[in-house]
């Protein structure tokens, strides 16, 4: 439980079908570190809240069980190493697969329960055509989350259960609402829960505040010419436009940034558009099967959470090159590539790998 809406009313409707629901909240980090930020800026299990809700509304037991050592190690760590690359890193899915669905299910084996259930919009449905069971898309598209959880590997239909998959966002606050939750009180956060995006900068510079050379940066064009210098290009994204700080006369994104060399290369906005990209670790049905990729079923990719899906197809046999059927640019090495059916549902993942220079 997070402290949050979704997750409380996940654990109402769970109670309402007579399930025994016992609340878990993961400390992820030190309770010092958060007392001075504003709620938005604090991780996403808020324990206090969920204190206040499993004991004055739910009526349930909880437990706190403390993962920040592993949070740091296997979230934000791997964050702050993705940026020194040149990459973009996405820790929602990281800390999902990692750390909180792994923890859910170690806890459920220790202590001999029979299933987690989780406050994520998404629904389990077979694919026929790939003849698997996996994560399909919420039936509120605007907050579906099975993006989210595609790197996780445990989980199956007998074990994960989602009781907001089939319900929209406003049918879940309305059942808050008459519940008597707190639904003012209990905010969402959207960026990741230990910094915000226009932060990421800032917080990438005091974690390697030791390691950051004051030699600047070069800002060129796609054709090699210097348009201008700046202090570190540590923290800044492909497709970003806003806070990089070089004027021109035209509007100027980031295409590339390498550390190696101290240099971002930024380009107009269609020089992002791509046709084709590469993945690395990947996992899922669709790279699972052992026989050629190249004469899969149709098959739909997404770079993030809120992107309508694009049909895509193996450009080779093993699956780590991938085409588009129109280009996108939205694709962000760094990031994760969710490729699912015709039908919306999960078959697999992978890491966008970043392009030669």
């Amino acid at each position: 439980m997070s402290g949050g809406v979704d997750s409380a009313v996940a654990a109402w409707l769970l109670k309402k079908e007579v399930y025994d629901v016992h609340g878990v909240v993961l400390r992820l980090w030190e309770e010092d570190s958060e007392r001075d930020k504003i709620w938005t800026e604090r991780t996403c299990c808020h324990v206090p809240m969920v204190h206040y809700l499993c004991l004055k509304i739910l009526d349930i037991p909880f437990e706190v069980f403390d993962v920040v050592k592993d949070f740091q190690r296997k979230v934000v760590e791997p964050f702050q190493a993705g940026y020194k690359m040149g990459e973009t890193p996405n820790p929602c899915t990281t800390c999902n697969a990692e750390i909180k669905i792994r923890t859910l299910m170690e806890i459920m084996e220790g202590k001999g329960f029979d299933s987690i259930a989780t406050g994520h919009y998404a629904r389990w449905k077979y694919s026929r055509h790939f003849e698997a069971t996996g994560l399909g898309i919420a039936e509120d598209p605007r907050k579906d989350q099975s993006y989210f959880l595609a790197r996780t590997r445990e989980i199956v239909p007998e074990n994960f259960l989602l009781p907001l998959g089939d319900l929209t966002k406003d049918k879940v606050r309305d059942i808050a609402f008459k519940a008597g939750f707190p639904v003012s009180g209990m905010l969402e956060n959207q960026e990741a829960c230990f910094v915000s995006e226009k932060r990421i900068p800032e917080f990438l510079e005091k974690s390697e505040k030791n390691k950051i050379s004051p030699e600047p940066w070069n800002a060129t064009d796609t054709k090699g010419r210097i348009l201008g210098t700046l202090l570190n290009g540590i923290g800044l994204t492909r497709g970003q436009r806003r806070g990089v700080g070089i004027a021109g006369g035209e509007k100027l994104y980031v295409l590339n940034v390498l550390p190696e060399s101290r240099k971002i290369i930024l380009c107009s906005k269609d020089q992002l558009l791509e046709s084709s990209f590469s993945v690395k670790e990947c996992m899922g049905p669709l790279f699972d099967k052992k026989e050629n990729i190249l004469h899969d079923p149709p098959l739909y990719v997404r770079f993030r959470s809120t992107m309508a899906p694009v049909k895509c197809q193996s450009a080779t046999p093993e699956g780590s090159l991938f085409t588009l059927e129109i280009p996108h640019d939205g694709i962000v090495p760094g990031q994760i590539a969710v490729f699912s059916d015709s039908d919306g549902i999960l078959v697999g993942s992978g890491v966008i790998s970043k392009r030669p220079a």
